[in-house]
């Protein structure tokens, strides 16, 4: 087994997971990748350097590299009304002079909200939307005045504090596609995942090993419940509606495994270029990892903010830029800084949550990885 990762089977057993898969990117291009467990316990298929897993929101750092690609083509602009791009004026109405841009979606501090809740019996808001397969446009989400409507804005000036929204990075890819004219999960694949030769992505038919799909499981009453697997997450998945209107599934829905994903990382570590492709300008980057936002946000895990990224400083003396996501029973993260960078895809595990986004287990795991690797 590898020197840097050696003892993390050894040191996992304490959280009795289902499967894992880690994955160290030094600075220098050292690579290490360790597997553990099962890809699935009904069928005793064991974990594999292969495993392909739903990232949850890792995947907003795949939206916004897709809408980053748009501003260097001088198509968007961070800081304008995202109103120009949906055709119909989109306000806070708390705040109804304030507009509300690309840089606020992307810094999740836009005052938009995912909060859902029942009117009459019908569950309305993003929740409620995101909790049926049935077409609710994007505006009728937005509008106040729509039967869909509830509770989207805050009472929050859009730029001035973070709230997490699933909805909002919805929206970026919903104007990727009003923009483009072609549907976000092929659009990012040509633009991203194919140049990397990443033969995945947000559909389960750009799998192109789809036998390498993990299940995922919930822990409960002391035995692992089988949650989603391939036929269930096909239910889940990325649905097509009209262009401009897909903002269901991208913020939590790459499907990708650490090998892979570890190309992405690469690239961002690399400020834009893996082996030689670039995909992202230098600055284009810099701009990413700068701190865009800073605060008290009710969520710990989220002191500082780039574009779609955290930036944290709590664990290394380089702050380390990236994501975590947590959904399904997966807990996962992608994290980088100037010495190198570690991600972590779990399928399931028995572990205790102490915060909203980040648990005690993916704690444990970066002060580890950070330990063994000495990032």
């Amino acid at each position: 087994m590898s020197a840097c990762l050696k003892g993390y089977s050894q040191f996992i057993k304490q959280f009795e997971m289902v499967g894992s898969n880690i994955v160290y990117l030094s600075n220098d291009n050292h690579f290490e990748q360790v597997s553990t467990g099962y890809n699935s316990l009904e069928n005793n298929i064991l974990s594999n350097n292969n495993s392909i897993y739903r990232i949850a929101s890792i995947s907003k750092v795949i939206v916004a590299i897709g809408v980053l690609k748009l501003c260097e083509e001088n198509k968007v602009s961070l800081d304008e009304d995202i109103s120009k791009y949906f055709g119909f004026l989109i306000r806070n109405p708390n705040y109804p002079n304030d507009i509300i841009t690309i840089r606020h979606l992307m810094t999740q501090t836009s005052s938009i909200s995912d909060e859902g809740g029942f009117i009459d019996g019908v569950y309305k808001g993003y929740d409620g939307a995101n909790s049926t397969d049935d077409f609710i446009k994007v505006k009728d989400i937005l509008d106040p005045n729509s039967k869909h409507y509830f509770k989207t804005f805050t009472t929050s000036k859009p730029g001035s504090e973070f709230l997490y929204s699933n909805f909002g990075c919805g929206l970026l890819a919903c104007i990727v596609e009003r923009i483009t004219g072609i549907y976000f999960p092929e659009y990012i694949k040509d633009v991203l995942l194919k140049p990397l030769g990443i033969y995945s992505g947000f559909r389960l038919e750009d799998l192109k090993y789809p036998e390498n799909l993990v299940s995922h499981y919930l822990y409960e009453d002391g035995r692992f419940v089988l949650y989603r697997d391939y036929h269930s997450f096909k239910k889940v998945q990325c649905l097509k509606y009209p262009l401009g209107e897909n903002y269901r599934g991208v913020a939590g829905g790459l499907y990708i495994s650490a090998f892979d994903l570890s190309k992405i990382m690469k690239m961002l570590m690399n400020k834009g270029v893996y082996e030689n492709i670039r995909i992202l300008k230098e600055e284009t980057v810099i701009e990413m990892e700068k701190v865009q936002w800073k605060g008290d946000a009710l969520d710990p895990t989220y002191k500082q903010k780039g574009l779609q990224m955290i930036i944290m400083d709590e664990f290394t003396k380089s702050p380390l830029k990236g994501h975590f996501g947590n959904a399904y029973g997966l807990r996962s993260f992608m994290l980088y800084n100037d010495e190198g960078g570690i991600i972590f895809l779990c399928n399931g595990a028995n572990f205790i949550s102490d915060e909203e986004h980040m648990t005690i287990l993916q704690k444990k795991v970066i002060e580890f990885l950070v330990k063994e690797t000495k990032l």
